[in-house]
């Protein structure tokens, strides 16, 4: 507050000083109107702090990428569900983890979970899943208590 009545003052002042040196003639009233807008400006600095934007919040994600990896998880793993019930005929829950890395979605893992104790079904959905490039299958036989 003290920086700024001093620089509020000097201004204020050298307004004055340039006003009573400054000769008459064309270029005073237009040296005079610079002048007072200086002025203006100067007394007026504090109020625009007010609506002045705080550079901490505009460094803050404005995403929630935690709610996004959740609801691309959710959605991954539903269309992978309909994918093996289409190409293998067999009902699943499947279950796709995706994080936010590097400034981009990645899935990290999957696991598969199917009701049939089939070794031949499991390694082909495991080959089939490594071939659509997914890492960290996994992929295993459930038994359902219905």
């Amino acid at each position: 507050m003290k920086i700024y009545l001093l620089s509020a003052t000097a201004v204020i002042f050298l307004s004055v000083i340039v006003s009573l040196v400054i000769p008459e003639g064309k270029l005073n009233k237009t040296i005079v109107f610079v002048m007072r807008m200086v002025c203006i400006v100067v007394l007026i600095q504090p109020v625009t702090g007010i609506f002045k934007i705080d550079s901490s919040t505009s460094d803050a994600p404005m995403y929630d990428y935690v709610y996004i990896c959740k609801v691309y998880s959710d959605n991954q793993s539903e269309q992978l569900e309909k994918v093996l019930l289409e190409k293998f005929e067999v009902n699943s829950n499947c279950f796709v983890n995706v994080e936010y890395e590097n400034r981009e979605f990645k899935v990290t893992a999957v696991s598969v979970e199917i009701s049939q104790q089939n070794e031949e079904l499991i390694s082909n959905i495991y080959e089939y899943l490594d071939e659509l490039k997914y890492i960290n299958v996994t992929v295993k036989a459930i038994a359902y208590n219905y």
